[in-house]
């Protein structure tokens, strides 16, 4: 469930306001192609039904994929999301931290992989590790205070208090 709730607020964070442009790129575009579902997320009115369908597209057109932080992000949420695939999506969260580290979803890809890493298999080390790599590479940034006190908690229900906490954000 918090899984979930972080990759639906990650993608409404990627998400532009609706307005005449998007409306013309979605009709324009095939319902079978990725840039169709990347246009109903930046729209934000795909469903969750199109999110599954969009999951197959986003593995197929993975050259579209990839030539873009932001689909990069969005694809790597969705996929993540899903119970088969889901590898793909890490794969485009990790290959968007590297290719585009100066983007402002670099950080944000980082903490999701930590919270996918840790609630999805149960692995606090691997979480860790992408907890450290916020505070290394954007020590600056927000989500690295977030990150350090993640990893100071010692406590399982203190972690998962937090966590359901940084979720809501």
């Amino acid at each position: 469930m918090r899984i979930a709730v972080a990759i639906f607020l990650g993608m409404f964070a990627c998400s532009a306001p609706l307005d005449e442009h998007n409306d013309d790129l979605i009709a324009s575009e095939s319902k079978d192609s990725a840039l169709y579902f990347f246009n109903r997320i930046d729209s934000g009115i795909a469903t969750f039904n199109e999110l599954e369908v969009a999951r197959k597209y986003f593995i197929k057109e993975d050259s579209l994929v990839v030539s873009d932080a932001k689909r990069l992000m969005q694809a790597g949420l969705v996929l993540i999301a899903g119970s088969e695939n889901y590898l793909y999506g890490v794969n485009y969260l990790i290959k968007l931290t590297k290719k585009y580290p100066g983007h402002p979803f670099a950080p944000e890809a980082l903490m999701q992989l930590a919270l996918f890493f840790e609630n999805r298999f149960g692995d606090l080390e691997r979480s860790q590790l992408y907890l450290r790599a916020i505070i290394d590479r954007y020590p600056e940034h927000k989500l690295a205070v977030q990150a350090e006190t993640l990893l100071k908690l010692s406590g399982e229900e203190q972690y998962n208090t937090i966590q359901n906490w940084l979720n809501k954000e």
